[in-house]
């Protein structure tokens, strides 16, 4: 099964979760983007706010990426202001008809783990079906490339 890893990242941590699973199942890992630079405090306040207002239309996958070629798509993707980033909604808005059946996603932020149940909802319905599995992945002092390592696992 041919699989790829998929992720936004803002401060390289989600980067780190999503290549550390690639690692354990195999899988080939490329980042997506909205091409601006959200890094320092600045950049987060504008990712939040995007994230809100969901202004976010245009995003891309770095590299030579053919989406129809991979059997398998695990998308990592960070939550702002509460919600799955703006560029990931868009991701899915954009390639969603191209991607494969089986579409996992991996949600990481920095709070308490939250039912993310309603989020995971809105992510389907831009997917236009339900995916196959998700995790939540809390990063700050959490020992996420553990947490990482077992979702992994599973899929193994």
């Amino acid at each position: 099964m041919r699989t790829l890893c998929l992720y936004y990242t803002r401060t390289n941590t989600t980067k780190e979760i999503m290549e550390n699973i690639a690692r354990i199942i195999g899988a080939d890992a490329a980042e997506y983007t909205d091409g601006k630079n959200r890094s320092g405090f600045l950049g987060y306040v504008g990712a939040c706010f995007a994230t809100v207002k969901n202004t976010i239309s245009k995003v891309s996958i770095k590299g030579e990426i053919n989406l129809k070629e991979y059997d398998r798509l695990i998308i990592g993707m960070p939550v702002w202001a509460e919600g799955p980033c703006a560029i990931g909604k868009a991701l899915l808005k954009k390639y969603a008809s191209v991607m494969p059946s089986e579409v996992y996603y991996v949600v990481t932020h920095m709070g308490d783990k939250n039912d993310y149940t309603a989020k995971i909802k809105a992510m389907d319905k831009l997917l236009g079906r339900p995916s196959a599995g998700q995790v939540s992945i809390r990063t700050k002092e959490n020992d996420y490339i553990k947490e990482s390592a077992a979702f992994a696992e599973t899929l193994v």
